[in-house]
């Protein structure tokens, strides 16, 4: 059996090759979110569940949406905002029309904490915009394509993407339309996290 971390195998083949230089990207992003953590002292996934509920909308933020948005455990996502919660960083919002529902909130600490989080990111994101634009155009492109297919696939949770947004059109050739922004869609403008995102 082949496998992805096995060099003759990832030299015989293009889509191995990279398979491997993604999986080496996601352990870049990793270590820089585990130097982001102990900067500030929070798990990686705690890290990630601050700046997750400060730039999205509530109706994202509820336990259940959580859980697919990182694909973890309930249990683990329970776990995350009570040590959240005892540090005064979040709060729950009960449902007006529903006390058993809720959804997770930054506290006013918990904006402020948001504030001073330094973006791990950037190292990664300064390299990409060192490409050249039709290249980052390319790259681009082709990863939404791939996610796209995942998703559809059901091998990973792409939420909020144009991939299978309501407001999207597209002939399946050159032309795509967002029909909430009013927009024609180039390749590269297509996102796969929109704020204006209509669920089918």
């Amino acid at each position: 059996m082949q496998h992805l971390y096995n060099p003759n195998y990832q030299n015989q083949d293009l889509a191995v090759r990279s398979a491997a230089a993604l999986d080496k990207i996601s352990d870049t992003l990793k270590a820089l979110l585990w130097t982001g953590q102990k900067e500030s002292g929070f798990s990686p996934l705690q890290l990630k569940l601050l700046l997750f509920i400060a730039y999205h909308e509530s109706k994202y933020n509820t336990v259940s949406q959580l859980v697919e948005e990182f694909q973890v455990t309930k249990a683990t996502i329970s776990d995350c905002i009570k040590a959240l919660e005892k540090q005064k960083l979040l709060t729950k919002v009960l449902n007006h029309r529903d006390n058993r529902r809720f959804h997770i909130e930054l506290t006013e600490k918990g904006t402020q904490t948001v504030s001073e989080i330094k973006p791990f990111a950037n190292p990664l994101i300064q390299v990409l915009q060192s490409e050249k634009s039709e290249d980052l155009e390319k790259l681009y492109s082709s990863m939404f394509s791939i996610l796209s297919k995942m998703n559809k696939s059901k091998q990973l949770n792409l939420k909020r993407s144009c991939s299978d947004c309501n407001a999207y059109r597209s002939d399946g050739i050159n032309h795509a339309f967002c029909m909430q922004l009013r927009i024609q869609l180039r390749d590269k403008d297509r996102r796969i996290d929109c704020p204006k995102y209509q669920s089918n």
